[in-house]
């Protein structure tokens, strides 16, 4: 070292052992660019492949994959960055600092991406299905990076029946919320119409017009489904409750329950041994009762 340094020079030596000095570090940071660089090209290659495979929207697949670029290599730069403390145990801590603050700052973006992920590759609804998320009920009408467009139904009417409203729903919400998927394995689901007839009526036969009611409004699906309709009966106070129930196709459920509601109206009224009950005071009056002369049917019952 002695001879080297009167060759070059007591100045010229120090400067080419500062240089020395940072070799390690330049070639561990060109073999964490190489290793980056080619852990970059598999992941993105397999991500393309599977997201393609997966998602029709071709937007919604580039958007990601250049955010999976800037993130990637930002992350990337600041971690060779970080290496060059020279410090194992400095490095490990500067990581885990640095991991944290980034995911507390970047926790929504970070889970809504997660979940989107999670609904392109387990598809646990689709587009056109019907769902319900955090209260609300809709059709799904696109699926994006960061939220959910529902059609909704209901809202600003009873029942279920399209708004006109579209819904923006997070997809970070996902995580934390439970979902109702009407049609993920059928486009059919189970409904029941009411209706309440009196004690004299002939139940046999209000069950019987219930079910072909159904039938024959619903006659184009059954073939389809997995049950026909059937008839359920309960006690009430005012008679007892026909409930005829039955399959149909989730998105004309309201339309399908009207018809059927017309349909049973019009027959319990023309059958003579089947009426409809509802709330109301009836008096008998028993033979040989004695009742004051002159006495209006008011003043009994004050």
């Amino acid at each position: 070292m002695n001879a080297l340094a009167s060759v070059i020079g007591t100045g010229n030596f120090a400067i080419v052992q500062d240089i020395l000095a940072f070799v390690p570090n330049i070639i561990f940071a060109a073999v964490v660019l190489i290793a980056v660089f080619i852990s970059y090209k598999l992941l993105t290659r397999s991500i393309t492949n599977a997201l393609s495979n997966s998602i029709k929207r071709k937007q919604d697949v580039k958007t990601f994959l250049n955010l999976w670029r800037y993130s990637f290599f930002v992350v990337a730069a600041i971690l060779i960055l970080i290496s060059f403390s020279g410090s194992l145990t400095t490095f490990g801590i500067s990581v885990g600092f640095f991991s944290v603050m980034l995911g507390w700052a970047l926790q929504k973006p970070i889970t809504g991406i997660a979940a989107w992920l999670m609904i392109v590759t387990q598809r646990p609804f689709r587009i056109g299905d019907r769902i319900i998320i955090d209260e609300h009920i809709g059709d799904v009408a696109d699926i994006r990076l960061f939220y959910i467009v529902l059609n909704e139904i209901g809202g600003t009417v009873e029942g279920e029946e399209q708004s006109g409203r579209a819904i923006h729903i997070p997809t970070s919400i996902l995580f934390d919320k439970n979902l109702v998927n009407y049609t993920m394995h059928d486009p059919f689901i189970l409904d029941e119409v009411s209706a309440t007839v009196t004690y004299e009526s002939n139940l046999a036969k209000a069950q019987e017009l219930a079910v072909e009611c159904a039938k024959e409004i619903t006659k184009e699906i059954l073939p389809d489904v997995k049950e026909k309709p059937f008839a359920r009966v309960s006690f009430k106070d005012s008679g007892i409750d026909v409930k005829v129930r039955y399959y149909t196709i989730a998105d004309k459920r309201q339309k399908v329950a009207s018809e059927i509601t017309e349909k049973i109206h019009e027959k319990i009224s023309k059958a003579r041994d089947i009426e409809f009950a509802y709330p109301h005071i009836e008096l008998k009056f028993k033979q040989g009762a004695k009742f004051i002369q002159g006495k209006k049917l008011s003043e009994f019952m004050q």
